[in-house]
């Protein structure tokens, strides 16, 4: 059997109830509980039974921890009180230790609870055990001396004529070196006038003063103590004492000031946090607005920290991201405020400014400060930053919007190129609503069913006739217009919703040509873009299989197209899914080629059918012989390798021309034919049966 314990529950989930109670058990404890979720239901289990201690939850729908420790408080029950919470700021925490609370626990993890309850319980018989110390005080000297806490006994006038063993291992002054002196000459000097004024007008009127003080040790440690002192009177009420109970409290304190730091202060740099330069915003604002004055906020995010991180790992980081500190704060004014808000993300509070310039100068030598590299065990660490600015009063008058402007002129920088500043516009916020507003409708655009697909014809251009077709994607709007995929797709792949879209572009491009595949002579080829993340994904290749199971398309009639980007990259499950798809007999294309990576090792490592030769060099070729000559290399190229070409974006007949002459036979282009729907694609080809 373990330690009885009588538990009462303030708290609405029976599931927590459960799972503390099974830990207090786990911790050897027999726990007796009731669970009570009201003030009533609370006052009452406290009048009919005795309880060990309290456990409550910080917030309930008709109850509150709060309120939970006054009803304690005003039944007259000295009891152990832990609140516990998932989610509780530590500014709650802090006031509700002060109102009487002996502890906090966060649900998620109970590991602490058990030691805690022992403590209490113990804390809470030593504190029964003084308050009968201090019932007797007056006609039981000899338990004084034995009082877990300090007791001093002054004249009328305020001089110590007795002080008990506690006092003197407290505050390391002997009694022969305290008696005759003021009792309040351990105080600290900055609040002894103060705090002694407030004494003498309690105490004239007959009550009891009480009040947390700052004390001064013997070695000059500082000790918090919690002080009551109260009037001593013979039978016809004439003053004769005052008698004073000090307890050390200073750990308390110390916890609570710790609780109060994390709250504002960033751990690994010592700067303030999201919270403190909240606070220091608002401040500065209200400031700004009587004396008529400008204040900035400079969003700082270092750029391509991650890489640091991925290679070197954390350590190495922490310490770049602690240096990092030391040279923002080498640029900033006094009274300017440095904050760190997390991962590689600074901010800069500039208050009282007569104009822009300032922020603008200040920003500029925040950029200068990241030139030069991190030298870190030995190694140099290249990593700049980019700084975005917003200013009160013309870019908001929020702090939330005046960080969030900051923040989009950051990410305006780092889209510019990185390692610079930039002030915010009202053009960048636009560009943010247009943004979210896209990506939102994005995000269901499939389930929605507002994606068309359009087909592009693939030319023979010696006997101009289609031998094949691309696949490409329209986004149907609501005013009837079509959005095509350089306007949506890139923001698709940033939210990451371009591997349901590229499924169903493949998925409906196969129902719908499925037949046209099947029964034309000679062949003809379906072509679809596949994004970098779709071949990421490890079923792609039996997602592939299955499409062209069930609309019976023969493998060797699909050919996938994909960016140099993909291929460079190397990625072990992209490799995987074109080998798979190779080998069931999938063509694969080479995409705007030439536009990407400079090495063409890619060329023979991979199953490649074809090269798409990129609209930029084909729009060129008669205009200027550079570009002619390109293109005859990459036909050359792709003849070594065994590989057709297909050229992209042919407009007039002078670029048709001049590419039959240098030997590329197929192609595609507005001149050929614009993008149209499967059936105006299906006449075109019965057009030249």
């Amino acid at each position: 059997m373990g330690t009885p314990l009588k538990v009462l529950f303030v708290e609405d989930s029976e599931l927590d109830t459960e799972l503390t109670t099974a830990e207090l058990t786990r911790g050897g404890f027999s726990p007796q509980v009731l669970q009570v979720e009201t003030r009533d239901e609370m006052h009452s289990a406290l009048n009919d039974r005795q309880w060990d201690l309290i456990i409550c939850d910080y917030r309930m729908p008709r109850f509150s921890a709060e309120a939970a420790l006054d009803t304690l408080k005003a039944s007259g029950q000295d009891l152990p009180f832990i609140i516990t919470s998932g989610a509780v700021t530590a500014e709650d925490v802090v006031s509700l230790l002060k109102q009487g609370a002996h502890d906090f626990m966060d649900k998620s993890a109970l590991a602490r609870l058990v030691p805690a309850i022992e403590r209490e319980l113990r804390d809470a018989n030593v504190r029964k055990q003084r308050r009968q110390a201090e019932a007797r005080v007056r006609i039981l000297s000899q338990a004084v001396e034995q009082s877990p806490v300090s007791v001093v006994i002054t004249d009328p006038k305020g001089k110590i004529e007795y002080v008990n063993p506690c006092f003197e291992n407290t505050t390391g002054y002997s009694a022969s070196e305290s008696l005759g002196r003021p009792f309040d000459f351990t105080f600290l000097d900055d609040e002894r006038e103060q705090l002694i004024q407030q004494l003498c007008n309690t105490v004239s009127q007959g009550e009891q003063w009480r009040q947390e003080i700052c004390s001064v040790r013997a070695n000059g440690e500082l000790i918090w103590e919690n002080v009551k002192v109260s009037p001593l009177t013979d039978i016809d009420n004439n003053l004769t004492h005052y008698i004073a109970v000090k307890e050390d409290i200073t750990v308390r304190r110390n916890y609570e000031q710790q609780l109060l730091r994390q709250a504002r202060y960033d751990d690994l740099t010592d700067l303030p946090n999201r919270t403190l330069m909240i606070e220091n915003i608002i401040r500065a604002l209200q400031e700004a607005e009587q004396h008529q004055r400008q204040v900035a906020i400079l969003g700082i995010d270092l750029d391509h920290f991650k890489n640091v991180n991925d290679s070197v790992g954390h350590s190495i980081g922490d310490f770049l991201l602690k240096e990092a500190a030391n040279r923002l704060s080498r640029c900033i004014r006094p009274g300017d405020t440095l904050a760190r808000m997390g991962g590689d993300e600074y901010v800069v509070l500039l208050p009282d400014l007569e104009n822009k310039d300032t922020a603008a100068h200040i920003a500029q030598q925040i950029v200068a400060q990241f030139t030069e590299p991190f030298f870190i065990i030995g190694r140099n660490y290249y990593v700049t930053c980019s700084v975005g600015i917003a200013l009160y009063p013309n870019d908001a008058s929020n702090p939330h919007l005046l960080l969030r402007n900051a923040d989009l002129a950051m990410y305006q920088c780092k889209d510019n190129g990185r390692n610079q500043f930039q002030f915010f516009t009202q053009d960048i916020n636009d560009q943010l609503v247009e943004r979210l507003e896209l990506e939102n409708q994005l995000r269901s655009v499939v389930n929605r069913n507002e994606l068309v697909l359009h087909y592009q014809p693939i030319y023979n251009l010696k006997n101009n006739t289609i031998i094949g077709f691309e696949a490409l994607v329209r986004w149907h709007q609501p005013n009837g217009t079509l959005r095509m995929p350089n306007n949506f797709i890139p923001a698709a792949e940033r939210i990451g919703v371009i591997e349901e879209i590229d499924g169903w572009v493949l998925q409906n491009a196969c129902r719908e040509v499925g037949k046209l595949l099947r029964e034309h002579q000679p062949p003809l080829r379906l072509a679809i873009n596949i994004s970098s993340r779709q071949l990421e994904l490890p079923d792609f290749a039996q997602f592939v299989r299955e499409q062209l199971h069930i609309n019976r398309i023969p493998a060797d009639q699909l050919e996938l197209e994909i960016t140099e980007r993909v291929l460079i990259n190397d990625d072990k499950a992209t490799n995987d899914n074109i080998n798979a798809l190779a080998e069931l007999g999938v063509r694969f294309s080479v995409d705007d080629f030439g536009t990407g990576y400079s090495s063409l090792g890619y060329l023979q490592r991979y199953p490649l059918s074809t090269l798409k030769i990129d609209r930029s060099f084909v729009s060129g070729i008669n205009q200027n012989d550079n570009a002619l000559q390109l293109v005859k290399t990459i036909l050359v190229l792709a003849q070594g390798l065994g590989m057709s070409t297909v050229a992209e974006g042919i407009e007039d007949e002078q670029q048709r021309a001049l590419l039959l002459q240098v030997g590329c036979e197929q192609a595609q282009g507005f001149l050929l034919s614009i993008p149209e729907a499967i059936d105006e694609i299906k006449q075109k080809i019965d057009q030249q049966l």
